[in-house]
């Protein structure tokens, strides 16, 4: 049965290429005899890092630890991986005439995986943890909207209303972001190892190396065809395709992409290709020189040669960007110009600025295909403008410790854009890697929560993003695609918006 969130103050759909800000809601030669599953078991390779934690509200944002907490914990709404949003714990999330005042409604007979019911105050533990200052949760912005614990209320066992300071339209949309999961503390269960309700029971983890996992079989929702699931955890790239190679694992996520070739040739193997709102941008710090001056951040812009980049680093798979997150949203692009490389245009503004020589360290882990040869192409068409870029790779755990210290430096997004706008361009948001605080974007951003007329939306969305194109602190010079490469064996991945592909495994069999 399809359940609508408010009807009548505009439902938001999604497609399957943009994510929409409307709402629906919805309940040839064998394997090596090396591969790690069969039957009824699945092994995921990745590149993982050695800071992830069973905690679902822990620090570091990786990858490696979304793979995890994906089949562990779960949201009250989750995004569907044609970017709709599903109710998921919630049976119905319902606003009053105002929006001000949301009731959630949970569902019945949920069970936590020591066998306890789920109930509302759970819910209501989790969002307090979450909005609670003093424990400086990563995504917090997300639920700026809650402002106090108070307003958070148990009315019964399923039922939790949220009395806000002021209207919020998009209530459902920031409860289904990936992590805002809840989780359960109570009978035992500690912070550093909270119970979930999720598809998979965790049965062993060690940060970095592997994480062990068994089907719930008292799931509420529909349970995997898998009964065993392990993430396994690499250093390297390279790591990853040559387990996969081998037949070590079923799934691989993060396959240098001048890889693809050769994979796609092996009979042993598949690649799914996603479009995607999942990419790598760069971060330019606005608060440390060079890139205080806005001359230098549109310089550096200029002397990128974006066509090289979709070829040479990522082989093709990928599309031009234009400085501003896209993809990620069914309103139309702004109308701006598309930025094409301009060596003597960048160089005039290097000069202008005073900058010329100045000396700057990208810095990436290096997680997802296409970064490190993004990265040292950026680097040679920037010294061309006047500024020299060294780039550095890190691993994994040791780039996130000091996440968004760095001046310079490759991030991600992989998010509708209500949540990406929080997250990415207002003060304190959790991605807000170039320090970017514009008033203008502010007030936008402030009309954009507060309304539910989706063509008022697309208006604020295509100025908002009209801003990040002018003086905004991010580089985006491409879109990438997402490709999960898989064994022939392994049937019913599915292409995600998001870039979770190789974990939504719900559906996945293996014959």
């Amino acid at each position: 049965m399809t359940i609508r969130i408010n009807p009548r103050k505009g439902v938001r759909a999604a497609a399957l290429a943009a994510v929409a800000l409307s709402l629906v809601l919805t309940s040839c030669s064998p394997p090596p005899a090396s591969s790690g599953s069969g039957g009824d078991s699945l092994t995921i390779g990745m590149v993982g890092s050695t800071g992830d934690t069973q905690d679902p509200y822990q620090f570091q944002g990786s990858t490696s630890s979304s793979a995890l907490f994906r089949q562990v914990f779960e949201g009250l709404a989750q995004r569907a991986s044609d970017g709709s949003v599903n109710l998921a714990l919630a049976e119905s999330i319902e606003p009053n005439d105002t929006n001000d005042v949301w009731t959630i409604t949970l569902r019945d007979g949920v069970k936590l995986h020591n066998g306890e019911k789920f109930i509302a105050e759970d819910v209501a533990e989790s969002l307090r943890w979450m909005i609670d200052p003093e424990n400086a949760f990563t995504y917090a912005t997300q639920l700026d909207w809650l402002t106090s614990a108070d307003q958070i209320e148990v009315v019964d066992d399923l039922t939790v209303k949220l009395n806000l300071a002021e209207p919020f339209g998009l209530v459902p949309e920031m409860l289904a972001m990936e992590r805002i999961n809840m989780r359960s503390i109570r009978n035992g269960a500690t912070e550093e190892k909270p119970e979930g309700t999720g598809p998979f029971v965790l049965d062993s983890f060690t940060p970095g190396q592997e994480a062990k996992l068994t089907r719930y079989e008292d799931y509420w929702g529909e349970k995997p065809n898998i009964e065993h699931l392990k993430i396994s955890y690499f250093t390297e790239q390279n790591a990853v395709t040559n387990a996969i190679r081998g037949g070590q694992i079923d799934v691989a996520q993060g396959i240098p992409f001048p890889e693809m070739p050769a994979l796609e040739a092996d009979p042993n193997l598949e690649l799914l290709v996603s479009d995607t709102a999942a990419y790598p941008i760069i971060a330019m710090n606005a608060s440390n020189a060079p890139f205080d001056d806005v001359k230098v951040r549109q310089a550096l812009r200029m002397s990128v040669d974006r066509e090289r980049i979709v070829s040479n680093a990522f082989g093709g798979y990928a599309s031009v960007a234009n400085d501003f997150v896209g993809k990620n949203t069914s309103c139309a692009p702004p109308s701006v110009p598309q930025r094409k490389q301009d060596i003597e245009g960048a160089k005039a503004l290097v000069a202008e600025a005073g900058a010329e020589g100045a000396s700057v360290e990208l810095v990436t882990d290096g997680a997802f295909p296409g970064m490190m040869e993004m990265a040292q192409l950026i680097a040679d068409d920037a010294a061309k403008a006047g500024l020299n870029i060294s780039v550095r790779k890190l691993d994994v755990a040791t780039f996130l410790d000091r996440w968004l210290e760095w001046p310079f430096f490759i991030s991600f997004t992989s998010s509708p854009y209500e949540t990406t706008a929080k997250a990415h361009y207002l003060p304190g948001g959790s991605e807000n890697g170039t320090a970017f605080d514009d008033a203008e974007y502010a007030e936008l951003a402030d009309k954009l929560y507060q309304t539910t007329d989706t063509g008022e939306q697309c208006k604020l969305i295509e100025q908002m993003q009209t801003i990040e194109y002018e003086r905004g602190g991010y580089l985006i010079p491409v879109y990438g695609q997402q490709i999960t490469v898989h064994r022939s064996n392994v049937k019913g991945l599915e292409p995600d918006l998001y870039g979770r592909s190789a974990y939504v495994v719900t559906g996945v069999t293996v014959e």
